[in-house]
């Protein structure tokens, strides 16, 4: 967390807000145009605390599955804390980087980023692997910090 300089971040993962002020009107925007529909495949890139991920899983209920990507340790772990306590059983959150992606082809309906995919490291890349795993008309919804939103829509 390049932010936080002279804080210990990891040790004090209890004072990272739920929905930070920063985030949240991106994540809340991106949900409003989320389209669902039953036996969706969802992909969260930069899953973090696990916002938008565990709030779409709820709304998609036990008919699709969301995974989360995250390589922060810390908040897969408060993540995965929150999940066990809602009781969901349709989404993971894994250790990982949208570069590094390993799922079957067109297995996504839906890829979405709530300012996660400003961290990665070749975005490039992150696009590549992300598309051969999506669906045919695959929606890709992203929020990138200071810059303009993003609704992709693309046909292989």
């Amino acid at each position: 967390m390049k932010y936080f300089k002279n804080y210990n971040i990891n040790s004090n993962i209890s004072t990272v807000d739920e929905l930070p002020l920063w985030s949240a009107p991106f994540g809340l925007k991106l949900l409003d145009v989320i389209k669902m529909k039953p036996e969706m495949n969802v992909l969260d890139i930069g899953s973090g605390l696990g916002f938008p991920a565990i709030e779409i899983a709820m709304r998609l209920g036990n008919s699709g599955k969301v995974f989360g990507v995250e390589p922060w340790k810390e908040a897969r772990e408060r993540a995965n804390e929150k999940i066990r306590l809602l009781g969901l059983n349709n989404i993971d959150i894994i250790d990982g980087v949208a570069e590094e992606l390993h799922f079957e082809n067109d297995f996504f309906d839906l890829v979405v980023s709530n300012n996660g995919i400003n961290n990665v490291q070749d975005i490039v890349k992150s696009f590549k692997i992300s598309m051969v795993q999506c669906m045919n008309f695959t929606r890709f919804l992203m929020k990138f910090l200071n810059k303009k939103e993003w609704i992709l829509k693309f046909k292989k």
